[in-house]
């Protein structure tokens, strides 16, 4: 029964792992994010340890600045025919809180120091129970953790260089449902769930930077190098339903489908950036920036289980990618700053990697924000849309998902950031 009825299909999707560390984040800051980003070559907070390490050489006394960003993503999916209907399949409506908490100190004219805690890479994408593609992806959430202390120092009159570690821990949650499929692969039986958690071992990297500033021109340059976490104590739970339809199956998906063990490893891009900021005008700041990120290092991933047997590589051949920021800042007064920004992100994902897990695309995103400085004390809000393209996996008539799961994705998120600071010069 077992030989001539049941082949297993079980694909453990840690590509969920993969495809959510491809979402990059980078607004870690009320006015780095209102200014879309567009920092690297004249940041004026202590934000600059996340940004551009060189800029803490340009800040003064000892300063705290911290807050969070509450991102609201949406994604909407529609199969392709004739396998699908019409039917419009959302995400639930989660909010994840990415933070940026620094803290800073100048110890003489040209030399500072400071620590930050950030989450540059992370993604929570959660179908709803009834998802046709949940043998995909049901979950799947990733978050990073980088401690960073770094150094900078003056070298000479505006310019100055910074650098330091990066201190890196990720935790992973997955989960998807799985199906037993008859000897010709024909449509099989849902059979149950797994659910995938792990938290990494810590893994260090590193971090630096350069910043020239005059009175009306600014140059910057920053780079982080790749950081591999290695997750060796992860856990596969297996749930297997109750009641199911055919006879013997669910005492084979129990013999089969143990909890266990599974290891891995996730390596994070490398990325630089470098830009220009120029002030025509007394009140005015412009910044154009370009960052570029190292995703071909995400070509496979190896998954090893307590259980030989369900040892897999998983392809994704993903592409290095680039992004182009722009950010805009008028003096109201004194006290207050208005802001805005633009971001064109170019997806690294290719059409044969679209599915649940990370439906992503090129992006637009457009943002504003205010800024209000009170004595010693700093406020920065704002708020960001990220409008992604509609991205198909239907190629001119010809299904690109290896898994057959074609169709097209809608995707949008809403991004609110705010954050506080104090100088104790």
């Amino acid at each position: 029964m077992k030989q001539r009825l049941l082949v297993l299909f079980l694909s453990l999707s840690l590509s969920g792992i993969l495809m959510a560390s491809g979402f990059n984040i980078n607004e870690f800051g009320g006015r780095a994010s209102a200014l879309g980003g567009a920092v690297v070559a004249r940041t004026m907070d202590p934000s600059t340890l996340y940004y551009n390490p060189a800029g803490l050489a340009f800040l003064e006394g000892t300063s705290f600045y911290g807050g969070a960003t509450l991102i609201l993503p949406r994604s909407r999916f529609v199969g392709a025919a004739p396998v699908f209907d019409n039917t419009v399949h959302a995400l639930n409506n989660d909010a994840f809180f990415p933070v940026g908490v620094y803290f800073s100190h100048k110890f003489s004219k040209k030399f500072g120091a400071g620590i930050s805690l950030t989450n540059p890479f992370g993604l929570g994408v959660k179908w709803k129970e009834n998802f046709p593609g949940r043998e995909i992806s049901r979950n799947a959430q990733l978050q990073s953790f980088y401690i960073s202390p770094v150094l900078a120092y003056e070298i000479a009159p505006g310019l100055s260089i910074g650098g330091g570690a990066d201190v890196v821990i990720s935790h992973v949650e997955l989960e998807r449902y799985l199906s037993i499929f008859d000897s010709q692969g024909s449509i099989g039986t849902e059979v149950g769930k797994v659910k995938l958690t792990g938290t990494s071992d810590v893994a260090v990297g590193f971090n630096f930077g350069l910043q020239y500033r005059a009175p009306r021109f600014g140059f910057g340059a920053m780079y982080r190098n790749s950081v591999k976490n290695k997750f060796n104590g992860g856990t596969a739970d297996f749930t297997i339903f109750d009641n199911l339809s055919v006879p013997n199956v669910a005492a084979i998906a129990q013999s089969l489908l143990k909890d266990q063990s599974v290891s891995t490893r996730i390596t994070y891009p490398n990325f630089f950036s470098v830009g220009a900021y120029v002030s025509p005008v007394e009140k005015l700041g412009l910044e154009v920036d370009y960052m570029y990120f190292h995703w071909q290092k995400f070509k496979s991933l190896s998954l090893n289980f307590d259980n030989p047997a369900l040892n897999q590589t998983l392809d994704f051949n993903y592409n290095n990618s680039y992004q182009i920021r722009v950010g805009v800042e008028y003096a109201l007064t004194r006290q207050l700053q208005a802001r805005a920004g633009y971001i064109y992100d170019q997806t690294p994902q290719p059409i044969e990697s679209v599915n649940p897990v990370l439906p992503d695309a090129d992006r637009n995103d457009f943002s504003f924000g205010l800024g209000y400085t009170s004595g010693n004390l700093q406020f920065d809000a704002g708020y960001m849309v990220v409008d992604l393209k509609t991205r198909s996996t239907v190629e001119n008539g010809v299904g690109k998902n290896p898994q057959g799961f074609n169709g097209t994705y809608n995707s949008l998120a809403q991004l609110i950031f705010f954050s506080f600071g104090i100088n104790w010069k």
